[in-house]
């Protein structure tokens, strides 16, 4: 995979749902997954000492900190349990789910059970692959709400496919380590939706 340089700018701050909590009582960690999860402030500027890689045609963020700390072949795993780590995760497993042939292997590890991951079988085995020079590149995010066990990350992309920009909004849950839920129509986020700016957004992106 090609290395592609990260954005350093800040975006405005977000206004999450719910305040920090610790994560002592929730799941314990998957199996040798160790991370350092003690920052569980609500990220208001881009992550630092990150690098982008593409997968597929995407760029996706990696930190030696936040995770994903353990990559094999098209999955990636071992995230902070923290609003960084959800936002890591989010972006890393959506899109992996989305465009690798080995969809079926990361669902398997990396979905919650539910109506959404039977859904989302249905419409990715029907449904066919975005190429990748359309492929759309994320470009903010902000979290929406956040907790231990359930965190919702927005993201604005942009998206050659549809033009211009488009945000949307996925949902993972905590399992020993961040897991996507999709949702009930069988999609790894919300419906993409045109936004005119990066207003509300942190700016972040790789490509």
């Amino acid at each position: 995979m090609l290395g592609v340089a990260g954005c350093t700018g800040e975006g405005q701050e977000a206004a999450p749902t719910a305040r920090p909590e610790s994560p002592a009582a929730s799941p314990a960690r998957a199996d040798g997954c160790i991370t350092d999860d003690g920052n569980q402030s609500i990220p208001s500027t881009a992550p630092r000492q990150v690098y982008w890689k593409r997968f597929k045609g995407v760029a996706l963020p990696f930190s030696p900190v936040v995770g994903p700390l353990d990559v094999k072949g098209d999955i990636a795993r071992c995230y902070q349990h923290t609003p960084r780590g959800a936002l890591f995760a989010a972006v890393q497993i959506s899109v992996r789910l989305d465009r690798s042939t080995e969809w079926q292997k990361i669902m398997k590890r990396q979905v919650v059970e539910g109506e959404g991951k039977a859904a989302y079988a249905r419409v990715r085995t029907a449904g066919q692959v975005v190429p990748a020079a359309k492929a759309a590149q994320i470009a903010g995010f902000r979290i929406v709400s956040y907790t231990p066990q359930t965190a919702v990350v927005g993201t604005v992309s942009r998206d050659p496919a549809r033009g211009g920009r488009t945000a949307r909004t996925v949902t993972v849950k905590w399992e020993g380590d961040w897991k996507l839920a999709p949702t009930g129509e069988g999609s790894t986020g919300s419906e993409p939706e045109r936004v005119d700016s990066l207003s509300g957004f942190v700016f972040w992106g790789g490509f």
